[in-house]
């Protein structure tokens, strides 16, 4: 699928023909050109989750611009990567807490259509992804195949990354269908009643 941004890899939208909800990596190197694309297709909220420590190594040039409304709300104990494979969805499971309830509240209720990011825009932003998603009453298969979709636009990035990290376990941060299907199976079950 690709990206929607010359400057990202992973920018997309989640909703069949709707830029209602349009998540990425960080958009920290881009054009005026995709600046002005954004105003076009009204993505004027932007919701940065990561940590501000994150935030100064990749500065995104949004949080100046005053023609969007941009919010730093960091994912609890989404920076931090999984010791090992069967610590991925439990990872994916801590990051619903209150301030989640909060970043998934003011997305869906934002005046306007919007872009929201991690660093690489699977994890983080793959959890975030994923709850809209139930909320627009997508099918589990909808959602898996939207979160796949990371580890085939981040690849050249995730083999970088675990070539400059050997000792972390590559299948812990490539994207799995076993680690979003255990997320979801806990989200629908823990969030169906309310």
């Amino acid at each position: 699928m690709g990206s929607l941004l010359k400057s990202t890899f992973n920018t997309r939208a989640i909703l069949p023909d709707s830029l209602r909800f349009v998540r990425s990596d960080v958009p920290w190197q881009l054009s005026d050109e995709e600046t002005r694309w954004l105003l076009a297709q009204n993505i004027t909220t932007i919701m940065d989750l990561r940590t501000p420590e994150e935030r100064l190594r990749k500065p995104c040039p949004l949080a100046k611009d005053s023609r969007f409304r941009c919010y730093e709300m960091p994912v609890t104990g989404g920076s931090e990567i999984p010791p090992s494979v069967k610590d991925v969805s439990g990872s994916y499971i801590r990051m619903v807490d209150t301030q989640m309830e909060k970043i998934i509240d003011l997305i869906w209720n934002a005046p306007s259509n919007v872009l929201y990011f991690c660093n690489a825009g699977k994890d983080r932003t793959g959890v975030v992804s994923a709850i809209l998603l139930c909320r627009a009453g997508m099918r589990r298969e909808y959602i898996v195949r939207d979160y796949l979709e990371s580890g085939n636009n981040l690849k050249s990035l995730l083999d970088s990354f675990a070539r400059q990290f050997p000792e972390i376990d590559s299948a812990v941060i490539t994207p799995q269908p076993r680690y979003i299907l255990e997320f979801l199976d806990w989200y629908l079950s823990a969030f169906s009643t309310r």
